[in-house]
């Protein structure tokens, strides 16, 4: 069968990969600490094994592999830090640099965040908005009036009628060797993969990790301008193979009439 045709459907396929990842992107727009995706496309190669699930794969795998015809996208996670903007609320802390909160999930397994739009829960427990409980566990007495963040993630609270605050506990932040790495499993949560590299964790401010600043929130680094410039020649990559493809099928109409004639 003319390989034209196998090679545009890799084409297609990848094009509406591109396509699904500027929705979702586009969608979390407003999303603090979201983390864009960016869609990486590369050449079929030899190396490129069946997966059993995707027919165009196994096409392709089987005419064109090992000539290194057609290509492949694959979403990578941007690292590129959001616009911080202040809020003013007293829970709102942001990241200003590299890093990463790691929060405990109902599993006990850990995951990492920039989402930081904070809340007490009933027991006084930091957790994030959805009620994820931050790995730290600072707890807060109940009669707590005023908390406060300071840049190196000391936690200080004033409990009661007393004006001398006191400390409650440190935040630290995360980081991995390669951050692009790691693995979203929704929520705005993060898990750490054999690409990322292990978690680092340790006092904001040293080591290259960012700060914390109190009253602030990471906007996504979604790009609204860059999204639709990018959709837009997703769109025209995605209609110029199919046109290969009529073009091929047309080919093929001409020579199967010749060959019974």
């Amino acid at each position: 069968m003319n390989d034209a045709l196998y090679i545009a459907a890799t084409g297609m396929r990848a094009s509406q990969t591109q396509v699904d990842t500027i929705a979702h992107n586009v969608a979390n727009l407003n999303t603090a600490g979201f983390r864009r995706n960016v869609v990486s496309f590369s050449e079929v190669s030899a190396s490129v094994t069946p997966t059993g699930t995707d027919p165009i794969l196994e096409a392709v795998r089987a005419n064109l592999a090992a000539r290194g015809a057609g290509t492949l996208a694959s979403p990578v996670l941007s690292t590129a830090g959001g616009e911080l903007k202040q809020t003013g609320e007293n829970l709102d802390i942001a990241i200003d640099g590299v890093g990463f909160f790691e929060v405990t999930r109902a599993d006990g397994s850990v995951a990492y965040t920039r989402a930081g739009s904070l809340r007490l829960n009933e027991e006084g427990v930091l957790t994030l908005a959805d009620g994820t409980p931050l790995s730290a566990q600072l707890q807060f007495p109940p009669d707590t009036k005023k908390i406060v963040v300071n840049s190196d993630g000391r936690v200080l609270a004033n409990v009661g009628d007393d004006t001398t605050p006191i400390e409650i506990g440190q935040l630290e932040l995360v980081t991995f060797a390669n951050a692009a790495g790691l693995r979203p499993i929704g929520g705005n949560l993060f898990v750490a993969t054999p690409e990322s590299g292990e978690a680092r964790a340790g006092v904001p401010g040293e080591e290259g990790r960012g700060t914390l600043r109190q009253g602030f929130l990471e906007s996504s680094n979604v790009q609204l301008v860059e999204e639709l410039v990018a959709m837009m020649l997703a769109q025209r990559a995605f209609e110029l193979n199919g046109r290969v493809i009529q073009a091929a099928d047309q080919m093929m109409q001409i020579t199967n009439a010749l060959y019974k004639a």
